[in-house]
């Protein structure tokens, strides 16, 4: 059976989402957690932060299970937030799905094990129909989208529809709840038992693997109330053998989302434990290697009139620099890739409107001024040309020097003596104005990576000195990142 029979995404996925094309180094773990969520059925929580990569892994997962030859559903329940039925959202997917798989005919040709197959999935069908038509009404009424306690239903029945005066109808009317309620639950109980039996029919039938597994994403992104509710439907009516579910949430989100309908003091961790038989947190990933996977091109530059520095000669020393200062400042795959992007706008912009002048551009100035407005540090906003930078990122040990060195290659200040290298000094008779650098002796500064930094931040003086370049201060990187900042 061809594998987009029993995974509908596959042949649309299979060419972006896969360990090959993974930037993360997350294909050992994939493979792993792949075996794991098909070792028996289960409800698992992959845990991982906003912009941790958890789609990006999830779809890969897909492809590797697809691969295994697993039946395999993907479901981003936040693109059906906006419905208040996530019974219905889930039940379109998987029936939709498995109806996929029994179209085909069976690799062994028992045309009577088809026939039962369709046969208990029509049944399966059915016993949704059963509980969807009675939850939308019983929700409109009652308030409770599990629809698991009878009692509850019909207390808030009473409670929400005061004009009922009449006894006699309100006495009909709760009757008629209380009949629905028993048709659920049982309609609840054959659902579990169709879905494994049909799960051991696809393996009987197409020689496929079980479990079914579905995979279901963003749920920390959508409304409090709805994501409660995929987990309340997710445990009553699918969780059963034969079918396999990995949520992926941001756990600390989804636990603020639990306390946000059932009181702040509510036990959220204990609470999702009910639903969850294990949880798998994302690893953390190598920013450095995740960097140079993605094979970023600065030498592109040279042949374009801008001179990048401090790292002339070894542009991917970036590298190890931007590593250093997205992980000193926790910032997640999302976020990187949203400053890189910026980043190389910023560049392309000005080569765009490049003029026959070279512009010499600083890296370092640049991306932690981008830094600085991703995280919101007013600085970025209200530092100028004149004074010294301060910072309030995070900025290790091993580079705050160089930070602090290169920003004072960008700003100015008024003084009597002017340093220059080998250690020269000019005096002057009223205060002049020079670059942050010139005002303290920077003969011995310190090696960035076996560069010598003198020689750069001597050049960089040299460009400032000279009219016919185009060298830019504090405040053009400014104006660049502000201009970024507008793009998401």
């Amino acid at each position: 059976m061809d594998i987009s029979n029993y995974a509908s995404k596959f042949n649309q996925w299979k060419d972006t989402y896969n360990w090959d094309t993974c930037k993360t180094n997350r294909k050992e773990f994939g493979q792993f957690i792949a075996q794991f969520l098909t070792s028996e059925s289960r409800v698992v929580n992959l845990n991982g932060i906003y912009g941790s990569g958890k789609t990006e892994f999830i779809r890969r997962l897909y492809i590797e299970l697809a691969r295994r030859k697993h039946p395999v559903v993907y479901i981003d329940v936040w693109e059906s937030d906006f419905s208040n039925n996530p019974l219905a959202v889930i039940c379109s997917e998987l029936l939709q799905q498995i109806e996929y798989v029994f179209k085909e005919k069976g690799l062994n040709g028992r045309a009577s094990d088809i026939g039962k197959a369709k046969n208990i999935f029509n049944k399966l069908k059915s016993k949704l129909g059963t509980c969807l038509k009675y939850a939308e009404p019983a929700t409109a009424f009652t308030g409770d989208p599990s629809l698991i306690s009878g009692v509850k239903a019909i207390s808030k029945v009473v409670e929400v529809t005061p004009d009922l005066n009449d006894s006699s109808q309100l006495q009909k009317y709760t009757e008629e709840v209380q009949k629905n309620h028993i048709s659920t639950i049982q309609a609840v109980k054959e659902i579990k038992e169709y879905i494994t039996y049909l799960s051991e029919l696809i393996e009987i039938i197409y020689e496929l693997n079980i479990p079914i597994v579905i995979l279901i994403d963003e749920l920390d992104r959508c409304r409090p109330n709805y994501a409660v509710e995929v987990l309340e439907v997710i445990k009553h009516f699918f969780e059963t053998k034969g079918c396999t579910f990995l949520v992926a949430t941001n756990t600390e989100v989804l636990e603020h989302s639990v306390k946000s309908i059932y009181g702040i003091d509510f036990d959220a961790q204990l609470y999702l434990r009910r639903f969850f038989d294990q949880k798998i947190t994302l690893p953390q990933v190598s920013i450095l290697k995740y960097l140079a996977s993605k094979n970023l091109n600065f030498d592109k530059y040279k042949d374009k009139n801008i001179l990048l520095y401090p790292f002339i000669d070894d542009q991917l020393l970036n590298l190890s620099m931007f590593a250093n200062l997205f992980e000193s400042n926790k910032i997640e795959l999302r976020g990187i890739e949203q400053i890189l992007d910026r980043f190389f706008m910023s560049l392309n912009y000005v080569v765009s409107q490049q003029k026959s002048s070279e512009t010499i551009i600083n890296t370092v100035v640049l991306i932690l001024g981008l830094i600085e407005q991703h995280l919101g540090k007013i600085e970025q906003v209200e530092r100028k040309n004149s004074g010294k930078a301060v910072f309030s990122v995070a900025i290790s040990g091993s580079i705050k020097n160089l930070i602090q060195d290169m920003f004072n290659c960008v700003t100015i200040t008024k003084a009597l003596k002017c340093h220059s290298t080998g250690g020269r000094t000019s005096t002057f008779v009223s205060p002049q104005t020079i670059l942050n650098i010139q005002s303290n002796n920077f003969s011995k500064v310190e090696s960035i990576n076996q560069q010598n930094l003198e020689s750069v931040i001597g050049k960089a003086i040299s460009y400032y000195e000279n009219d016919s370049s185009n060298y830019w201060m504090w405040e053009d990187y400014q104006r660049i990142i502000q201009l970024a900042g507008h793009i998401e």
